[in-house]
């Protein structure tokens, strides 16, 4: 249940707190007032869209608060999304709108428009008069009868939508392969050629050519090399044509005499360690650059056999890479769509077996989600016409017409339509073509009655639904939206006072406005307030007496109702 709702600078508000209580909440006002600004604040809280022409203009930023009482079936959401303030009896959504963006809390975490409207369609819903037109869509009346199905309705639903997802796909299979054999030929003969080009080049290692590329380098300046690691090598360890002393002997001989000396001087045995581990790294560098020498390579063909092999390469990399691991992945890419290519009757056979064998599926499934159809149609029909008598059509017939269609889609093989005949010796016809807009606003109350109990939302929204509506018509809509109301939180738009008449918690939403400015206020009525307002929106003057008798009367009738 919405508890209360606080905006700051959205649409034309600058700063308006409201309360709800439990039962029917009014909302009234002059056409324009900002009645349905509160809605759609509500509606953007909870994930609605809104960017920043949302922002009042001259304000940085909008801020929308509301904090509802939670029903078992909230709490548990919000307690599986770890989402549970210290309260978990109450919960607060904010979200904020600036020029960049917005963001969205529930009881402080942030958290995505996804999960926020998955909460709002737990907390509330909302009715709007002009949603009426909506309801004459097949498709949104299929959606209708569906969602008054139980798990395994749903179950069997979700089963459709898959088997015919993979019918989709193997239908866009079979058109590919079933292509003229003209051009199956000239695919598989060019893969037949570009794989072949690929094998010849014997591509193994991806990271060859990088390999390669310092192979060459040294190759090139092998006899650079080959001078400059032998001097390196004679200068630490001599040579055997100069007998010259070199710098491991000069190390040895180093070593040799700070080890005498060490014995009247021990200070001088970390020196002795220093030279010894010198030694070890001279020796040991000596060692790896003769090992080097011996491996250098100074014949020309190798380098010649290199450059080829970089030539091949450069050319595969140009047509398949840019890099050889793109040109590799292609080889394998080519291998498959040659295989398919060349055994596509093969293939075309397999995909007509597994279509056969899931239209099969499909054509059981559809036929059993036919039958759980036509039984919800009946039971809802039937609470419907119930719920049209409360209403004053007590002479009007109602049905839902399932009918099976040729083809079967992701909703199964069944058109779902809602007819009505309004007065007797009319047939039945579709909404669209018999309805007015007064019937089609009861049909619409009557449809989101029997939703909101089977939907447990604590909270329903009604924005104008008795437009164009008077008379007993309106009386028996004050009615049902005073039984509702025992049941529900209900939040109302009105300018009709005999709707008004049977609120719980008036409030009055105003629009005042200066040289530079607007603002909107709202405010709960009182006893006396409320006369006023209703003998205003019966008359358009709140202080004629006649106006004023006509509005304790409509409060008496309510209290009665009540």
């Amino acid at each position: 249940m919405l508890e209360t709702i606080n905006i700051k600078d959205f649409a034309l508000i600058d700063h308006l707190q409201v309360e709800w209580t439990p039962g029917l909440n009014v909302l009234t006002g002059e056409t324009g007032a900002g009645k349905s600004i509160l809605i759609d604040a509500l509606n953007t809280v909870l994930g609605g869209k809104a960017g920043p022409g949302a922002i009042r203009v001259g304000a940085e930023k909008a801020y929308i608060e509301a904090t509802f009482k939670v029903s078992s079936t909230v709490a548990s959401w919000l307690k599986h999304n770890e989402l549970v303030d210290e309260d978990p009896s109450v919960t607060t959504v904010a979200r904020e709108i600036t020029k960049s963006g917005s963001r969205v809390r529930i009881n402080g975490t942030l958290v995505n428009h996804s999960i926020v409207q998955e909460l709002g369609e737990l907390l509330l819903t909302i009715h709007a008069q002009h949603e009426a037109r909506t309801m004459m869509s097949p498709q949104y009346q299929l959606d209708l009868l569906d969602s008054l199905g139980d798990a395994n309705h749903k179950k069997i639903l979700d089963k459709v939508r898959l088997l015919q997802a993979n019918r989709r796909e193997l239908l866009a299979t079979q058109k590919e392969l079933n292509g003229s054999e003209e051009d199956r030929l000239r695919k598989l003969d060019f893969s037949r050629f570009q794989l072949q080009e690929l094998e010849e080049a014997e591509l193994i290692d991806e990271n060859e050519d990088t390999d390669l590329d310092h192979q060459q380098n040294v190759l090139a300046h092998v006899a650079q090399l080959e001078t400059l690691v032998n001097g390196a090598y004679e200068a630490l360890n001599g040579s055997d044509k100069d007998e010259s002393v070199c710098t491991v002997d000069l190390l040895q001989k180093s070593l040799a005499d700070i080890e005498k000396a060490s014995r009247f001087d021990e200070t001088l045995l970390e020196t002795c360690t220093l030279l010894q581990s010198s030694l070890a790294s001279m020796e040991e560098a000596a060692s790896k650059l003769r090992r080097y020498a011996s491996t250098l390579d100074t014949d020309p063909e190798t380098l010649t056999s290199v450059e080829t092999r970089l030539g091949v390469l450069v050319a595969i990399k140009r047509k398949y890479g840019p890099t050889l691991k793109e040109a590799l992945e292609r080889r394998e890419i080519l291998r498959i769509d040659i295989d398919k290519l060349e055994n596509s009757q093969s293939r075309i056979d397999q995909i007509d077996a597994e279509l056969k064998e899931i239209e099969t599926k499909l054509q059981s499934v559809a036929d059993d989600l036919t039958q759980k159809r036509l039984k919800l149609a009946k039971n809802l029909s039937q609470l419907v016409l119930a719920e049209l008598v409360d209403l004053g059509m007590e002479r009007c017939k109602f049905e839902i017409a399932v009918t099976k269609l040729n083809e079967t889609g992701p909703s199964g093989q069944d058109r779902v339509e809602f007819v009505i005949a309004p007065n007797p010796g009319q047939p039945l016809l579709p909404l669209s073509k018999i309805a007015s807009g007064g019937e089609l606003s009861r049909v619409m109350l009557a449809i989101k009655t029997i939703f909101a109990h089977a939907d447990q939302v604590s909270t329903v929204i009604f924005d104008e639904i008795d437009t164009g509506l008077s008379g007993r018509v309106l009386q028996s809509m004050r009615d049902k939206l005073a039984r509702l109301a025992k049941s529900h939180q209900i939040l109302c738009i009105t300018h009709q006072p005999i709707i008004a008449s049977v609120a719980d918690n008036h409030i009055e939403v105003a629009k005042s406005q200066s040289a530079d400015a607007t603002h909107i206020s709202a405010r709960l009525l009182d006893a006396d307030q409320r006369l006023q307002a209703l003998a205003a929106m019966a008359s358009g003057q709140g202080d004629e007496e006649v106006s004023l008798n006509f509005a304790r009367s409509l409060v008496q009738q309510a209290n009665q109702l009540k």
